[in-house]
């Protein structure tokens, strides 16, 4: 046993002592002993804002369902840390398969575990003897939570602390367990990812396949005959990629924390929110306190979103356009001709014309939205839910809207936002419209952008975009360990596996699919959405970033500071088109060695070929040296910053639902609108938003073990020089971007970190 001295072990009391004061429900009693403890280490001082809700950089341990291995967590972990035990090396298979099926055990145990306090609840309700048990359950817990808390305040040795640990883990695991019965399951999301991790255990007695086969996505049952097969690339059938592209044990078990964290939040929170007076009050109360008695909250594991605070200002929502979680989407107006009649002649054509001329007149317009059929759409529809009442409608409108630059060109505002596509469709304002019915109007913007920011701009245009290139990659650079390898090695971890946890979960073609029960348009016609961009992809025009923006009216020479997007995003393509340009060079001394390079062509032979990873406008050959550099900056930039972007701003604009709404359960009323009824019948339920889209965020919001500037082992070799210049340029971008951040926050503004690079994953990895 690890000895600690008597600092370390008071914080350990005063940790434990505050989280008894923090619990004010039986659930988060039964669920604390298997918590997850964790150990900040911070790279930058901006760390906190730009990933994690709930801690900076964390290396986790989670106890197992017992009160020694508890004992021995909360004793062992610092230690554990610094022996760096829990390791990114995945080339032990035995250890792997040891940490999946621990993460099973654990995770089984867990969701059993907390349905009794938020569960039973539920099921009591008109059972006199089972609201009896849970109330007896409650008292005794009231009692043990007492002596607890004096145990608490008297410890003062290891042994002691040991004695009060046992007590916790007997009084309250064995209890609630015992009194389970048939409470059902609360948290689908964690069965889920058993379920994945379970079909992932099938794997283990199969030999890893030397080259892996492309396949096309089956069309959609409720639409049969919209083809989906155009869509980019998947692995051939629905097995789990191979094991080496399995999370690492180190990264298992810092998710297992962020799912422990995130139950415990809402266990935290469970009786506040049902006893809030009305709808928008339980939103508030989803959130765990900053402080409690003024002191840090060590379980603050759902923090207050600062959307919360600004989440109804006309200012805040533009930002978000240029800022926030989807900022590919805006566009400059350069002709009235791009914008509707409706808009033009409501505000003027002398007028726009006078903005567009200054370059000061934007818009964003969601027309695939139209082409879509179903709307409303159920959020358990037929035929997947063969037995489901269609009683769960969810809205969708397809806006076209106006924002317009202030003369500094620092700050955007919405000028008008119109709903329909009819004739003479109204034009909303602010000052045409009542203060709630405006606020209607601009869900329902929100909610648009939802739909596209997380289907297409998040998982079309990365997650799924990416997955041919990794593929062609697997069969061809990886099985020779060619010199490029070694470049876009980092950028291909975890990808696969995130892609098809997420076909099997999030865009399931099946009953009580995440993706049709928590979004307006429901997974097919997210499909849809997705298929229409990739009929529009070229690699080079949508994934390069300077292309990618000027397709948008951003051209180089555009000015407009206000856009942290585009300033911070093009500092990192420029270093990362000088990083590729050095690395080539290392590996290349001229455009004829390129290609006469046969396994290189190879390469690209079979990423732009359609029978194998069909990715259009990749090069079907390499005869020079800059266009490889230009592919493998593009590349990294999809897996690296362009991810981050739409990736990691997901909690600070998910989290309070009336900012970014996923599903919309009401249309606008043709009478009075009131912010009573947007919050009761527009907005999702609370409990969507409780058990699915904050835990859902927390989890992808996971900060990444391998960001772009801690690279150093995979180049200790090849591309050495290259990458030490690489890490000084990141450095001055680092830098650059903390200054400019620290200055926005003196000053109350708001900050973008997203795309520093102490914090930008390599791969899509999250």
């Amino acid at each position: 046993m690890v000895a600690f001295n008597n600092k370390t072990l008071v914080a350990i009391a005063s940790k434990l002592i505050l989280t008894a004061i923090a619990a004010r429900c039986a659930t988060a009693f039964v669920v604390l002993p298997n918590r997850a403890f964790v150990t900040p280490t911070t790279k930058s001082p901006s760390f906190r804002r730009s990933l994690s809700p709930t801690s900076d950089k964390i290396s986790t341990r989670l106890s197992l369902p017992s009160t020694r291995a508890v004992l021995k967590d909360l004793l062992d972990l610092e230690v554990r840390n610094e022996k760096k035990d829990l390791s990114d090396d995945l080339s032990d298979d035995e250890k792997v398969w040891e940490v999946i099926d621990l993460t099973i055990k654990i995770l089984r145990q867990l969701s059993e575990v907390d349905s009794v306090g938020v569960g039973m609840n539920e099921e009591c309700c008109g059972n006199t003897e089972r609201e009896r048990e849970r109330r007896n359950i409650e008292r005794r817990y009231r009692v043990r939570k007492s002596v607890i808390l004096r145990q608490l305040s008297e410890v003062d040795s290891v042994g002691e602390l040991a004695k009060v640990l046992v007590g916790l883990d007997i009084s309250l695991i064995s209890e609630a367990t015992d009194a389970k019965g048939k409470v059902e399951k609360n948290h689908p999301f964690i069965i889920k990812t058993i379920e994945l991790l379970e079909a992932f255990q099938k794997l283990k007695n199969k030999v890893s396949p030397m080259s892996m086969g492309y396949g096309t996505y089956p069309n959609h049952p409720e639409f049969p005959n919209y083809n989906l097969s155009t869509m980019m690339k998947k692995m051939e059938g629905n097995d789990p990629p191979p094991l080496e592209y399995f999370f690492s044990p180190k990264k298992v078990v810092q998710l297992i924390g962020r799912v422990v964290e995130s139950v415990i939040g809402e266990g935290l929170r469970k009786d506040d929110v049902e006893k809030a007076p009305n709808t928008e009050a339980k939103y508030e109360e989803m959130f765990t306190k900053s402080k409690i008695l003024g002191i840090p909250n060590p379980l603050n594991f759902r923090p207050k979103p600062n959307s919360f605070n600004y989440w109804e200002d006309d200012k805040y929502i533009a930002r978000q356009f240029l800022c926030g979680v989807n900022p590919v989407m805006i566009r400059v107006a350069k002709s009235k001709g791009e914008i509707s009649d409706d808009l033009v002649n409501y505000f003027g054509s002398g007028f726009l014309q006078d903005l567009i001329k200054e370059k000061r007149l934007f818009y964003v317009s969601y027309d695939d939205l139209l082409e879509l059929n179903v709307n409303p759409h159920q959020a358990y529809p037929l035929p997947m839910n063969a037995n489901a009442t269609q009683d769960q409608p969810r809205y969708f409108y397809a806006p076209i809207a106006l924002f317009l630059l202030d003369i500094s060109r620092n700050e955007l505002d919405i000028l008008g936002i119109q709903l329909e596509r009819n004739i003479n469709s109204r034009v909303y304002t602010k000052g045409n419209s009542g203060e709630d019915e405006w606020l209607f109007i601009k869900s329902c913007l929100t909610t648009a952008d939802t739909q596209f920011h997380e289907w297409v701009s998040h998982l079309g245009r990365t997650h799924l975009s990416v997955e041919p290139h990794i593929i062609a990659i697997h069969n061809t650079l990886r099985q020779t360990k060619h010199p490029i390898y070694t470049f876009v090695k980092p950028l291909c971890p975890d990808t696969l596996l995130l892609n098809w946890a997420a076909r099997n979960s999030l865009a399931s073609y099946k009953a009580n699919s995440t993706g049709d029960y928590i979004c307006s348009v429901g997974c097919g016609q997210f499909m849809q959405l997705i298929q229409k961009m990739w009929s529009r992809y070229s690699f080079f025009e949508q994934s390069a970033l300077p292309l990618e923006l000027a397709s948008r009216g951003f051209d180089e020479d555009f000015e407009m500071p206000a856009y942290l997007y585009r300033e911070d995003g093009l500092k990192l393509w420029n270093a990362y088109g000088g990083f590729a340009a050095d690395f080539v060079s290392e590996v290349y001394a001229s455009d004829a060695d390129v290609s006469s390079d046969k396994k290189l062509q190879e390469w690209a032979k079979e990423t732009a070929s359609p029978d194998h990873a069909s990715v259009p406008g990749f090069p079907k050959s390499f005869q020079a040296k800059a266009t490889l550099v230009k592919v493998l900056q593009t590349l990294m930039w999809m897996t690296s910053g362009l991810h981050a972007a739409v990736n990691f701003p997901q909690y600070e604009y998910y989290a309070y639902a009336p900012n970014k709404p996923f599903n919309q359960r009401a249309e606008l009323p043709k009478s009075s609108v009131t912010r009573e009824s947007i919050f009761d019948n527009a907005f999702p339920l609370t409990s969507l938003e409780e058990g699915t889209v904050i835990p859902i965020a927390i989890l992808l919001t996971a900060p990444s073990h391998h960001c772009i500037d801690e690279l150093e082992e995979n180049f200790s070799t090849v591309g050495k020089k290259s990458y030490a210049k690489f890490q000084v340029k990141l450095k001055e971008i680092q830098d650059e971007i903390e200054k400019r951040n620290k200055a926005a926050a003196k000053n109350k503004q708001p900050v973008y970190d997203y795309l520093n690079p102490c914090v930008v994953p390599a791969s899509i990895d999250i």
